[in-house]
């Protein structure tokens, strides 16, 4: 009989022993990093009340073990409760004995039974993920760029940023979270790890004593017999305004003497726009004569639990600016208590469940393309296209793409 509960004090090497051997990439294997490991365990049960460590004990003993965030994210603008999972590890003893599914299933559960409609992680496998009901959210693009590449309009506003500085970060970031969706809000110490990593560099734009942007970085080394040749990778780029991205982009510019090239992870679709040369040095042409820019990822995935539950969450929300009355069908097999259909009345956009009344149109899909439908990362009319959701009345296909598109797709800068 599997039982999913936290974890406890007592449990602390056996997690660190789970981990180790599931990633054996992390370096937890030797005595020092699993030790190290322990130890921020344990300062996470003892002093976080937003992360928790659950394990999945069968016959007592521990065989797998995950971490659950409870995050505050900005959701097109409105910050609602979250949850994360992370850490999910399985003992190699018990691998194939679907605890990796108990596990999840006992997340999913729990974090519905509190009435939290959305959570959301980053997979190790897409595919074992999406099977779960997980949706694909926002691509990040990579790009390999030479810093003259880059507009350069002068940098007099750029600052060091230092551990003294830690309430003017936290702020910057806030202000600008609140302002994109899929955000996530941060805590002092969340900032505490950008600012206490010696081998990280943060500069910032300081405008009217207000920190408005900043970058941290670290440098890698470009060549193996060449000191001298080193990139910059950014870690994290944050700005307020047209401004000090410009001081931020200027500062990147003025190494030029000395760094091959910046390495930035960005989820701007946009960004080859803003380069010279947006060449990231493959010198690869794709047909007929199209030179390569960037590379592109597939990450964090979004994942809704209670489908009516997201609805009421969002009342204030609007999506697009339609009327219609929508029955919808949502196909749920790892959750089935979230399958079901419904009738949402969208008036100019704003949604709620109704008991009765005519519909408009009605659409079936997947909980996984739903989820990343109503999150924003993908259009109606591609799922449509795709064949992914199905619509009874085609002559209602614009105006439910114009219902569910937004502007920006979500983006986050909080690995977990």
């Amino acid at each position: 009989m599997d039982e999913i509960r936290p974890v406890s004090l007592n449990d602390i090497d056996e997690v660190a022993r789970i981990a180790a051997m599931a990633y054996p990439g992390s370096n937890l294997l030797g005595t020092e990093g699993r030790q190290q490991f322990a130890e921020r365990v344990k300062s996470t049960l003892e002093n976080d009340p937003n992360v928790s460590y659950h394990g999945c004990y069968r016959d007592g003993q521990l065989v797998g073990i995950m971490k659950w965030y409870d995050f505050s994210m900005y959701v097109y603008g409105q910050s609602v409760l979250t949850g994360g999972i992370g850490t999910v590890a399985v003992d190699l003893l018990h691998k194939k004995e679907k605890v990796a599914k108990t596990m999840l299933h006992g997340f999913l559960a729990a974090y519905r039974e509190r009435g939290i409609p959305l959570v959301s992680l980053y997979p190790f496998r897409v595919d074992f993920y999406k099977q779960m009901g997980f949706g694909t959210g926002s691509k990040i693009h990579q790009y390999k760029f030479k810093p003259a590449s880059l507009p350069y309009t002068g940098k007099d506003q750029i600052v060091y940023v230092t551990k003294e500085d830690k309430e003017q970060v936290l702020a910057c970031y806030q202000r600008v979270a609140r302002q994109t969706h899929g955000m996530i809000k941060r805590t002092e110490r969340d900032v505490d790890s950008l600012l206490n990593v010696p081998e990280k560099i943060v500069v910032g734009v300081r405008q009217e004593d207000k920190l408005t942007g900043y970058l941290a970085f670290q440098f890698e080394s470009a060549h193996e017999e060449n000191k001298i040749f080193n990139n910059i990778v950014a870690k994290e780029l944050v700005y307020e305004s047209r401004e000090a991205l410009a001081q931020l982009l200027s500062f990147l510019h003025s190494q030029a003497d000395q760094i091959q090239r910046v390495v930035l992870n960005t989820a701007d679709e946009d960004f080859h726009l803003l380069l010279s040369d947006p060449g990231n040095g493959t010198n690869r042409l794709l047909p007929s004569v199209y030179h390569e820019s960037h590379v592109s990822g597939v990450g964090l995935m979004y994942r809704v639990i209670d489908v009516p539950g997201f609805f009421r969450q969002m009342s204030a929300h609007r999506f697009g600016a339609e009327t219609v009355r929508l029955q919808l069908t949502v196909r749920d097999s790892f959750l089935p208590e979230n399958s079901g259909t419904w009738l949402v009345q969208f008036t100019d956009g704003h949604a709620r469940v109704v008991e009765e009344g005519q519909a408009d149109a009605a659409v079936q899909l997947d909980i996984s393309d739903f989820s990343s439908l109503v999150m924003g990362a993908v259009r109606f009319s591609k799922l449509h296209e795709y064949g992914l959701a199905e619509l009874d009345d085609l002559r209602a296909l614009p105006q439910l793409d114009r219902l569910f598109y937004t502007t920006k797709k979500p983006q986050s800068m909080t690995p977990f």
